[in-house]
This record gives structure tokens, C-alpha cells and sequence, in this order.
């Protein structure tokens, strides 16, 4: 695996600027601003370490930020990663933030989700993760179309098929094959039916079962509205199978 990258910091390192802060300026906001440090570029970082060295602040509060902006300098090349450039502020905080805690993202359509959900994959895969132990769900199968395609053009076709990326429902169903033999009689080999579908399905196992008379509507109800004597609706029918099995049928 390739080493992590400068930009891949940690929270472990959050941590250790936490611990090092002083108590006088240790509140709610420390965290935010200190993950937010993570994020900016070397440039930014060398602007606020400028501005630092003018602000009215108390000593305490002065000497911890210099120390910190030192060692981001430091430590970072004189650009962003190639898959951060492209995005915004706020984009760039969650696509570089540290990837060994857990990241919430709230964000509307249109702002740009897709985008920063595959620069995340890629800051993950920069970070020396296996391709294999990256899982990426979308909602749609366009977003995964759109992300898979995003990362076969910037990490290569062979990494990209390494990678799982999937709809929650595509992974649930691959998850169903793959385990089905552990269900007691399972198999592999199923199929995915609509509401219509499982109406006909009970139907038919009615008329195996030789309950269908059973299961038909009344000829009231079948002059109201049901287009055939021959279709029971689903609620009747279920109650007759049930009743037929309880039966011994």
C-alpha cells in the first residue's frame, strides 16, 4: 500500500492538539476549528498564521494556534490532493476530514453530493485503505453510475472494480444471494416479485390447493367493481390460504 497521504490526518492528531490546549480556550467550537484546520491548504494555512501574528488575542490562545498552523505547513505539499481541488470550503471539509471517526454530512440536492462522496472515497483510498474495504452506497442507481464512473477516471479501472459501490438495495439483494444457503431451504436462485405479481402468485397456489371457490368474492362485490370471478382479492385470498394450511390442505 502506497504511504498515507500529508492530507490524511488523523483524530488521533486532533486529539493530541486537544489535549495540548491550553483550558483558558478549551470550549464546544475547539474540535470544529481544529478538524476545520485539517482541511485547508498549505497557503490558507501560512494566510491565518500571518494574521495570527497581528490578532489581540491573549498569549495562551496565540502560542497554541501558531503551533498548530506550524505544523500543518510543515507537513503539507504546496497544493491540494488533485480530487480536492474542484470542490468548496465546505465540500473540502467533509471530502479530507479525518477518516478514523465517524463523519455526518447534511446536505441538499444539488449541492454537490456526488462529488464530494467520491473525492471521500478517494482521500479514504490515499489514506493506505484497501480498495476492497471501501463500501460507498448510494440511494439511486444514477448516483452510483455517477460515482463509479468519477472514480474509474481517478484511480483506474483496476482499483475501481476493486471497490463496492452499489444502491442500498442492489447490496441487500447480493447480500440475500450470497447468504441464502444459511436460510433452511434457501437458494440463490430467487426472484424479486411486485404486489401484482404476489397476488397472482397466491392465486395460482390457491387453485393448487384447490381453494380458489373459497377465496372468490361475492357476486356483489363482484358486480361492483371486480373485473373477473376468477381474480380474488388479495386480502381474501391470503386469509383463505391461511385458513387452508391451519386445515392441513
Amino acid at each position: 500500500q502506497p504511504p498515507p497521504s500529508p492530507w490524511t490526518m488523523s483524530n488521533a492528531v486532533v486529539e493530541g492538539w486537544l489535549q495540548r490546549a491550553p483550558p483558558s480556550i478549551r470550549d464546544a467550537s475547539l474540535r470544529a476549528q481544529l478538524e476545520h484546520v485539517v482541511t485547508q491548504s498549505r497557503e490558507a494555512c501560512v494566510d491565518a498564521l500571518r494574521k495570527l501574528e497581528n490578532a489581540q488575542e491573549e498569549l495562551a490562545f496565540c502560542a497554541f494556534w501558531q503551533s498548530v498552523l506550524q505544523e500543518r505547513i510543515e507537513a503539507l505539499p504546496s497544493e491540494l490532493p488533485s480530487y480536492a481541488r474542484s470542490l468548496n470550503e465546505q465540500q473540502r471539509r467533509a471530502a479530507l476530514a479525518p477518516i478514523d471517526a465517524p463523519l455526518l454530512v447534511l446536505a441538499g440536492a444539488g449541492s454537490g453530493k456526488t462529488g464530494v462522496m467520491a473525492a471521500r472515497v478517494q482521500h479514504i483510498l490515499a489514506s493506505g485503505v484497501p480498495p476492497a474495504s471501501v463500501l460507498a452506497l448510494t440511494f439511486t442507481r444514477a448516483a452510483e453510475t455517477a460515482i463509479r464512473e468519477r472514480l474509474t477516471a481517478s484511480v483506474g479501472v483496476r482499483v475501481a472494480k476493486a471497490l463496492r459501490v452499489a444502491t442500498f438495495h442492489s447490496l441487500a439483494l447480493s447480500i440475500c444471494r450470497e447468504f441464502a444457503a444459511a436460510l433452511e431451504g434457501g437458494t440463490a436462485d430467487f426472484a424479486l416479485v411486485t404486489g401484482a405479481q404476489q397476488v397472482r402468485l397466491v392465486t395460482r397456489a390457491l387453485v393448487e390447493y384447490r381453494i380458489a371457490r373459497a377465496a372468490r368474492p361475492s357476486s356483489s362485490s363482484s358486480s361492483s367493481g371486480s373485473s373477473s370471478p376468477d381474480a380474488p382479492d388479495a386480502s381474501r385470498a391470503l386469509r383463505a390460504l391461511l385458513h387452508a394450511k391451519a386445515r392441513g390442505e
